[in-house]
């Protein structure tokens, strides 16, 4: 599996929370932005990787946001791709209005602790929280030799396996475009790894 699209697999309340909530850690982490972290990447960025161990946030807050992430409605999302699925990494992606973020061609695997390594299985699910559009920072997939232009709506989860080549733009609309991204793998990678990624069993804490 390259990629797949789940037509409106999000609970409404998820989406309400969701929609709220990341633009809340955009806005708070913003003007940290360059500065160190203590987990995941270990600096702060236009993005927010460890979303759900953000010392900017409050504990209850990064509680309910982990409480998201290892949900049985995420188990039951990523079990038939990773039957026995780890735990690595959290997302929190907000292109706010004319803002200058996008993403260069990449494979998520590349910047992972095996960037070589072909049979690690990692998959990223993007919870989308906006409409995706040409104009607010769309995702392209390359698949067969082309580029797949893929327009997910709001309450779509798209996957995405770590070693698919994949790109989004800029957000040229006056609304943001928001997704949260929850990151699982076969086998436990996140340990040691710059300030430390998730490594546990995926189980369904809540």
């Amino acid at each position: 599996m390259k990629y797949q699209l789940q037509k409106n697999k999000i609970p409404q309340q998820i989406i309400e929370y969701l929609q709220h909530y990341t633009l809340k850690v955009k806005q708070t982490t913003k003007p940290l932005e360059g500065t160190s972290k203590l987990y995941g990447s270990g600096i702060y960025w236009k993005g927010l990787d460890m979303a759900s161990k953000c010392e900017a946030m409050s504990g209850l807050e990064n509680k309910k946001l982990f409480d998201i992430y290892t949900s049985k409605f995420m188990y039951d999302i990523i079990t038939p791709h990773i039957p026995n699925p780890f735990l690595f990494n959290d997302q929190i992606v907000v292109k706010e209005p004319y803002e200058n973020f996008d993403f260069e061609p990449h494979r998520d695997n590349q910047y992972g602790p095996y960037p070589f390594d072909e049979t690690l299985v990692t998959i990223n699910c993007m919870l989308v929280l906006d409409d995706f559009t040409p104009e607010n920072g769309f995702i392209q997939v390359y698949d067969n030799n082309e580029w797949i232009s893929l327009f997910p709506e709001k309450g779509d989860v798209l996957l995405i396996n770590g070693n698919t080549l994949h790109k989004s733009g800029k957000n040229k609309t006056d609304k943001p475009r928001r997704a949260y991204l929850c990151v699982y793998s076969d086998r436990p990678i996140g340990k040691g790894f710059q300030n430390g990624f998730y490594y546990e069993r995926f189980e369904t804490y809540s």
